[in-house]
């Protein structure tokens, strides 16, 4: 709309920013770029509902319980869940599928949220890295916005190659999508130093 106005703005423009609120989109782009990425199952609406039996197998031969399960276009934690055997994913399906027909099954891991803020066009940047620290199971809509059971730790402290892998990452998913003016790239980091981008 800006753009067809003539008008300036901040931020990145209509296909990047369409891409990465779609996060099967951003993972298919991200895959292709090698930013390292928990495993996740895309199932589709149609899918699960012509054959549960089928999505179900697919998910648990590719991922481990727990799972999280995520509408493909939303933010914020909205209908995101976590299941820890298959009546739960069949519940976490349906609550995702109230957002969007298209959801995406992602493996659940131990880890530690990190988060990178990236800045600039050609000449990207990165801040140092902030800790998202929460006395929570999961971070979802409540976590960041009801009870706001969280802290921001920044710099976050890891070691210097997370530290440096972490800026390269997110300047790696920032080019890949196209990004422009800022973002914020968010990590899972597990306990043997690995890091795995969740969004940006």
């Amino acid at each position: 709309f800006l753009e067809t106005l003539n008008l300036p703005y901040v931020g990145a423009g209509v296909l990047t920013s369409a891409c990465a609120m779609d996060k099967i989109m951003t993972k298919y782009i991200l895959q292709a770029g090698g930013v390292p990425q928990v495993p996740y199952v895309p199932v589709l609406k149609n899918q699960w509902k012509e054959n549960p039996k089928k999505v179900f197998d697919q998910c648990e031969g590719s991922l481990l319980y727990p799972m999280f399960v995520k509408p493909a276009n939303m933010g914020s934690g909205v209908g995101i869940s976590k299941a820890e055997n298959r009546e739960e994913l069949q519940n976490a399906l349906r609550t995702a599928y109230q957002y969007d027909s298209r959801a995406i099954v992602e493996q659940g891991i131990e880890a530690r949220e990190i988060e990178v803020a990236v800045l600039g066009n050609e000449d990207v940047r990165t801040t140092l890295p902030g800790e998202v620290v929460k006395d929570v199971a999961f971070y979802d809509y409540d976590a960041k916005y009801i009870n706001n059971k969280i802290e921001m730790q920044i710099p976050a402290e890891v070691p210097e190659e997370v530290y440096q892998k972490a800026q390269e990452y997110a300047k790696l998913a920032y080019t890949m999508l196209g990004g422009s003016g800022l973002s914020r790239c968010d990590f899972f980091l597990t306990n043997k130093n690995e890091l795995f981008l969740n969004e940006l």
